[in-house]
């Protein structure tokens, strides 16, 4: 079992780099090693694994790489949010594109929007989107069907997510009216998400480079794949955007990190400019 402190071998690290690569699309380069050696100590400690060549193997057992490969995913994802995260983003959704889709899909009989927060970590941008759509729609949302579709490959943060519950630094950027309105405390440093949000979240299991993973959430409006694509190379890039061009319905819109474009990758959007945010739309 490797000691504390001791670094991958260029051969070990490759070895990992490539499996973690192929199942996932997820690609540690030399600048994040650092992040995969750090984490990858507590599996092989798990696991009882001397080396990463033998952790490797030990993911390839078809009886116990499946439940080991979560478990690897669920330590090597970054996971940090929080509610309303970044305020140009949000601002763009609440007066511009939410606005919009409302407008469209306000007609006699069956009114329905599906959003999809791609690696939506423990469910705060999910929430968000909920609280904004129950915001512009008022006592009407009662006569549409919201779906927000929460997906991440860590099943830990998606049982955070269906939980709901969150300590009061996640909502630091969310107004004490709304905390009011849309959660419950549940002790002194905890709020509970009311069951009115809950009902509009899905949370669920989802692989971006599989297209079999993401096959049930096609016919989406609104798709937020946000601070993912910075993991992924150029190739894995082009399958996951393409996957959400064809997931998106016409005229739907997508939106990225701010550090993240389609730019050489894709040319099927059209880039839609709001004030200090950017989406792409179909």
């Amino acid at each position: 079992m490797q000691a504390a402190g001791q670094k991958l071998t260029d051969a070990e690290f490759n070895a990992l780099r490539d499996y973690i690569y192929n199942k996932s699309g997820i690609f540690f380069t030399e600048r994040n090693r650092f992040q995969l050696e750090t984490k990858i100590k507590e599996r092989l400690d798990k696991t009882g694994c001397r080396d990463a060549f033998e952790y490797v193997k030990h993911l390839e057992d078809y009886k116990a790489g499946a439940a080991e490969l979560d478990e690897l995913f669920n330590t090597v994802t970054v996971n940090e949010t929080s509610f309303f995260r970044d305020k140009s983003f949000i601002s763009a959704l609440e007066k511009n594109v939410i606005p919009e889709l409302v407008q469209k899909y306000d007609m006699p009989g069956f009114k329905q929007i599906r959003v999809w927060s791609a690696a939506s970590s423990s469910g705060e941008e999910a929430y968000t989107i909920a609280i904004l759509l129950s915001e512009c729609l008022k006592d009407a949302i009662s006569r549409w069907r919201i779906r927000i579709h929460a997906t991440d490959i860590d099943d830990n943060v998606l049982k955070r997510c269906k939980d709901g519950k969150y300590k009061s630094s996640a909502l630091r950027n969310v107004s004490p009216s709304l905390i009011e309105k849309y959660f419950d405390r549940s002790d002194a440093d905890t709020f509970s998400v009311k069951n009115n949000l809950k009902e509009m979240v899905v949370p669920a299991k989802c692989n971006l480079i599989n297209p079999a993973s993401c096959s049930a959430f096609s016919g989406v409006d609104l798709i937020l794949i946000r601070n993912v694509l910075i993991y992924f190379d150029a190739e894995s890039k082009k399958k996951v955007l393409k996957m959400c061009y064809e997931n998106l319905r016409n005229g739907g819109y997508m939106f990225l990190g701010h550090s993240e474009t389609i730019f050489g990758v894709t040319t099927g959007f059209k880039m839609v400019s709001f004030v200090n945010a950017t989406a792409y739309r179909k």
